[in-house]
């Protein structure tokens, strides 16, 4: 993604990838999490919706496109759905896959978030290919 150095290539690592802590990664520390990437989207929907702001709204939209592309990069190449994410371009601490376990609930909120901002609920599972498709973003 533009502008992401290779280190947090898939951005928004638990902390940031500046602290001292990041480099080492640990369970929760750096990681990419599916209810914190949730609860990130809400409080920029809510501040694209309640306060007018077209940055939030760029930034919850940029964030979904991210955690999809996160998702199936992981679903494509292992099929897993996984509880956490390296946040490495090339996910070379955890040989490309999981870094939590392979199949968790949460993990699924990652992509859930491109389903939230296309409104699927609307669109028939024909027009988006049951969200599997390619990312179109603007």
């Amino acid at each position: 993604f533009k502008g992401n150095s290779d280190d947090c290539y898939w951005g928004l690592p638990s902390i940031s990838a500046d602290d001292d802590a990041f480099p080492a990664l640990g369970y929760w520390r750096g990681f990419i999490w599916g209810p914190m990437a949730m609860l990130t989207y809400w409080s920029l929907e809510a501040a694209a919706t309640e306060l007018g702001s077209e940055l939030a709204m760029k930034g919850k939209h940029a964030l979904a496109v991210q955690m999809q592309q996160l998702l199936l990069s992981q679903w494509r190449e292992n099929a897993h759905v996984c509880e956490n994410y390296n946040p490495h371009r090339t996910a070379d601490t955890s040989d490309g896959d999981c870094t939590g376990d392979q199949f968790y609930t949460w993990g699924s909120l990652t992509g859930l978030l491109m389903l939230l901002e296309e409104k699927v609920s609307k669109v028939t599972l024909s027009q988006r290919n049951a969200g599997f498709g390619p990312v179109q973003s603007d």
